[in-house]
């Protein structure tokens, strides 16, 4: 193997081998030649100076199961629950995205999620220390250069309400026609099934019987995989709606040839491993047509906060939505449910308009 050599243009490092040479696009520093040093030894860079076929940049879940690691080591057993949290929306976000690929965009976005889902600013702090932890530790393995976590702010909190107001039906109508493919047909059976997104990511085409219009639950996707619900409650069979029958034979269309998962990646078999990428969709979606920012869970408040609305039955969207009693429907959602017009009492008021036979008190 040749020896690499190294030039300085202008502050910029070049580095080459024999007369050829290439830019890093870096400072020539110390730190950055020992960083092009190491990946050349690795195998990460090739003879010619471009990245290897055979190298793999380590990804950010790699260097997520080594602060893990490392804080089980470090910390009492109570304390990393408590950021067991903050390790499964790092891991779900970025999946295998490598470690030299993520910039600040993607830590925004990732903060805003948070934000958007109504989580606490502790949890939203925690993550943000644990990516610093996360990408420090890469500079100094000396993957990276510069820690893109260390640019990006917080979300401000006070820009999302805490009590999300459901959508209306003309604000239902304005997103679905914004909408295109599977995320249409996803957004429509949201919103009218009142399912959780992780319940129809789970869903299969034998789920789905068009002939009694029923939808079968009984899985859910969480941290990547295809669990039963926590509840038993949540095991429920839910009536098919006019209006979400309409989004299901759309998106057969799309996957129902292969019989598996409703919702796929592009390959028509896999299933995903978040909901991530519908949620960027959607709030993609609220931006263009002008909507107030809301969680994607906010479609489940609005299917609930519809149909009470317009006094259908509480007992039966507390089923739909697999509550395990209807008392959780009722406190959750009491303030959607209309008033029961005043009560006629004609006849008593008849009687007793004039004074006349009035009650006695005791």
């Amino acid at each position: 193997m040749k020896k690499l050599r190294f030039k300085n243009r202008n502050g910029v490092l070049y580095y080459g081998v024999g007369d050829k040479f290439k830019s890093s696009k870096l400072k020539d520093t110390k730190v950055n030649r020992n960083i092009i040093i190491n990946r050349f030894k690795s195998g990460a860079l090739d003879e010619n100076l471009g990245f290897s076929q055979d190298y793999k940049a380590p990804t950010v879940s790699n260097y997520l199961d080594k602060i893990i690691l490392e804080k089980s080591k470090n910390v009492r057993q109570n304390t990393l629950k408590t950021y067991e949290s903050s390790f499964r929306r790092i891991s779900s976000f970025f999946e295998d995205k490598k470690i030299t690929d993520v910039k600040p965009i993607h830590i925004k976005d990732f903060f805003q999620s948070i934000a958007d889902e109504g989580f606490s600013r502790t949890l939203l702090n925690r993550a943000k220390f644990i990516l610093k932890e996360l990408f420090d530790l890469s500079i100094l393995n000396e993957d990276i250069v510069s820690n893109p976590v260390s640019v990006v702010k917080l979300p401000k909190f006070n820009q999302v309400p805490k009590e999300q107001k459901p959508f209306t039906l003309d604000e239902i109508d304005l997103i679905l026609s914004s909408a295109k493919g599977q995320y249409k047909n996803f957004l429509g059976i949201s919103f009218f099934t009142g399912a959780r997104s992780g319940e129809i990511l789970a869903l299969k085409w034998s789920d789905i019987d068009f002939e009694t219009e029923t939808i079968s639950i009984s899985k859910t996707l969480s941290k990547g995989l295809i669990n039963e619900p926590k509840t038993s409650s949540s095991n429920r069979d839910i009536e098919m709606l006019p209006m979400a029958k309409k989004y299901f034979e759309s998106q057969r269309l799309e996957t129902g040839l292969q019989n598996g998962f409703v919702f796929t990646k592009s390959d028509k078999v896999s299933h995903y491993a978040n909901n991530y990428l519908f949620y960027n969709i959607y709030r993609e979606i609220l931006d263009k047509v002008g909507l107030q920012k809301r969680s994607l869970h906010n479609t489940r408040h609005t299917f609930a906060s519809m149909m009470l609305n317009n006094k259908v039955d509480s007992l039966w969207v507390s089923s739909m939505l697999g509550h395990k009693n209807l008392d959780i429907t009722l406190k959750v959602y009491t303030h959607y449910i209309p008033k029961q017009e005043k009560m006629k009492i004609d006849f008593l008021e008849k009687r007793y308009k004039n004074g006349t036979n009035s009650i006695r008190h005791l």
